[in-house]
């Protein structure tokens, strides 16, 4: 009995919060043209068909408190629909959507040479991030924002990044660390002091960051021995970062949490955990649309 309350109570929950997020998203508008000072600079998201609505929270959160427009990218995983797809760019009016259809052919060319990575892309979806990303990127830095990650404040850290002519990489530290096989063994076999907690949840990535030859070796190392297959994609990202060894971990205002409320002074809340979502749409909507629409 207890449970099938939980159960309904977490229901009723997502639909209030899906529509209320609907809200906040159908009554935001995107900044004018004018407003896009990076054009080169393309921001990413990767969702799914249980995502999406979470996905545009942040895309809108996102510009909102950055006050500019980007150029977004919404990748998803093969599962969004038409009708899902047309909301979306409803909402963000010039949004580049990016199908798993339509990235298969450019990115199955990007890694005609790198058989390992072409493999195992299709064996995950959050393999996309790694490997589709990059080659959609417009310039030579893009910046990375999962679907639960929400904006409450201008963050001033990744306006100063996007400004300058920054090759630093740039993350968001974790509360623990979260790789396909244990650090030590990492270190040992790929020759790389890998940089604390790592988590792939909004990263700032400049390009040249990023090597195949040393994804095509992880994978090949660790594809029979990883211990949780579903972080390959982060470890990918950690390895790779931590190899450019330039930049580091954001600010702690760049919040990752398991807790039940954000702390008032965070930048971004990326929500973790197994009950992420149920948090992220009691706190987020209300939240946003108070500072949206109803704060002045």
């Amino acid at each position: 009995m207890t449970r099938s309350l939980r159960t309904l109570a977490r229901l009723l929950l997502s639909k209030c919060g899906h529509a209320l997020g609907t809200l906040v998203a159908t009554l935001s508008k995107r900044p004018g043209l004018e407003k896009l000072q990076n054009p080169d600079i393309s921001v990413h998201l990767l969702v799914s068909s249980k995502t999406w609505h979470a996905g545009l929270l942040a895309a809108v959160s996102f510009e909102f408190f950055t006050e500019r427009r980007w150029n977004i990218f919404i990748h998803e995983d093969g599962s969004v629909e038409e009708k899902e797809r047309c909301r979306i760019e409803a909402v963000l009016p010039g949004v580049h959507f990016i199908s798993r259809e339509e990235s298969e052919a450019r990115v199955q060319q990007a890694l005609a040479n790198y058989p390992a990575c072409w493999a195992h892309r299709s064996k995950h979806n959050l393999f996309l991030k790694f490997f589709d990303i990059p080659v959609f990127a417009l310039g030579e830095r893009f910046i990375f924002l999962d679907s639960d990650v929400l904006f409450y404040r201008k963050p001033e850290e990744i306006l100063d990044w996007a400004d300058g002519e920054s090759e630093d990489f740039f993350y968001n530290e974790d509360t623990k660390e979260k790789y396909c096989i244990p650090r030590e063994e990492i270190e040992q076999k790929m020759g790389v002091n890998l940089w604390p907690r790592f988590n792939s949840g909004l990263m700032l990535v400049p390009k040249k960051a990023l090597s195949l030859e040393l994804a095509e070796q992880l994978l090949i190392t660790f594809e029979t021995t990883a211990h949780h297959p579903q972080f390959f994609e982060q470890t990918l990202y950690a390895l790779m970062a931590s190899h450019w060894n330039h930049g580091g971990a954001l600010p702690f205002t760049y919040e990752i949490s398991w807790g039940f409320f954000r702390d008032k002074k965070s930048i971004t809340r990326h929500y973790v955990g197994a009950f992420k979502h149920d948090i992220l749409y009691l706190e987020g909507p209300l939240t946003l649309f108070w500072k949206m629409f109803l704060r002045g």
